[in-house]
């Protein structure tokens, strides 16, 4: 798999925690009375941030190890073994 291939596929799978992340920021930061273009300002960056840090951790790991590494994967088998 291709650098650029792999990259794409490393945003892809971030992208669901950066949506939830915007997601969270835009409804806690909206309890607090502030302006909506402040409130979309600030969950639009904190959901890049996190696209960024966790595409940027998932392709150091697959050009570490060759090997794909997924996020969305590994959070959905941890949660389905954390279950009795």
């Amino acid at each position: 798999m291709s650098l650029s291939r792999s990259l794409l596929l490393a945003g892809l799978d971030a992208l669901p925690f950066a949506a939830l992340a915007s997601v969270a920021t835009y409804v806690f930061a909206r309890t607090v009375v502030h302006p909506s273009t402040v409130v979309g300002m600030l969950a639009g960056t904190v959901g890049v941030a996190v696209l960024l840090a966790l595409g940027t951790i998932s392709a150091n790991r697959y050009r570490a190890d060759g090997k794909s590494f997924y996020f969305t994967r590994a959070v959905v088998v941890e949660g389905l073994l954390s279950f009795p």
